[in-house]
């Protein structure tokens, strides 16, 4: 994961943080360095929000869809961040102040350092990226087809959309395919369609069709135009695919890519 710069003394706030523009009581505070912080934390590098969706901030009400955190404050979590595209999806130990909720999403480049792992390598997390950029999902899970949204991630939607003649049932960040998304669910034991999973199913997609190795060794354009080529079978927005969708271009691609890794 990308970290920002970090202060030598972090503050500590024991239910939380103080509110925005709230003067901390210093007896209930700690200081204490990067290495000393407990599991299960993010911390913001500067001043950011919870946000109920990964909608921008500005179009999201406060204390019902958005609440402030101050920069450098410490927020408890009752587990390990999981990444979603340019967000952490987090569940708070205890309520912001003034917050009527717990579990939302933080911009991923505001935080400085948290205790997400990272289950894949930095190429691959940022060709995941990449995939969803072209696909036109960017950081949702929930897209059908034609940018609908499915409510539930108990399994894949099966809804066929239909735009200018083409027809699909393609859904979620990778827009997998029914059929696809059964054969990646077997394979993988796979009981729900979260983002989890589909993060999982898509790294698995890349090996099935012999392209992961290229993804992990790209190290430049050439590299990476060998591996967009490599799925452009598996996802129509890619260079040399055989169907009718509109494609990227690697050129276009790369540049999405280069920029990608610098979340990692």
């Amino acid at each position: 994961m990308k970290h920002l710069s970090l202060l030598t003394t972090l503050t500590t706030v024991p239910l939380l943080l103080a509110a925005c523009g709230q003067a901390q009581d210093e007896s209930s505070t700690t200081l204490t360095t990067p290495e000393n912080e407990s599991s299960y934390v993010l911390i913001g590098g500067k001043s950011t929000f919870l946000k109920k969706t990964t909608d921008d901030s500005s179009k999201l009400d406060h204390g019902s869809e958005k609440c402030e955190i101050p920069a450098g404050a410490k927020v408890l979590l009752q587990s390990d961040p999981s990444i979603e595209g340019a967000h952490f999806l987090v569940n708070t130990k205890e309520m912001l102040p003034g917050c009527g909720f717990s579990k939302g999403y933080v911009f991923r480049e505001h935080v400085s350092k948290s205790s997400a792992k990272i289950l894949f390598t930095v190429n691959v997390s940022a060709f995941l990226d990449t995939i969803a950029y072209a696909e036109g999902t960017g950081d949702r899970y929930d897209y059908m087809y034609t940018h609908k949204v499915f409510y539930s991630y108990s399994g894949h939607p099966r809804q066929i959309q239909c735009s200018y003649g083409l027809c699909s049932d393609a859904a979620g960040r990778y827009q997998f395919l029914s059929t696809t998304w059964d054969a990646m669910r077997r394979k993988l034991g796979l009981t729900d369609f979260s983002p989890t999973s589909q993060d999982r199913a898509a790294v698995q997609l890349i090996k099935d069709v012999g392209c992961y190795n290229l993804v992990v060794n790209i190290n430049g354009f050439e590299t990476f135009s060998r591996a967009a080529y490599c799925v452009s079978g598996q996802w129509a927005s890619f260079p040399g695919s055989p169907y009718g969708q509109p494609k990227r271009s690697s050129s276009h691609l790369y540049g999405k890519f280069s920029k990608f890794l610098e979340r990692y």
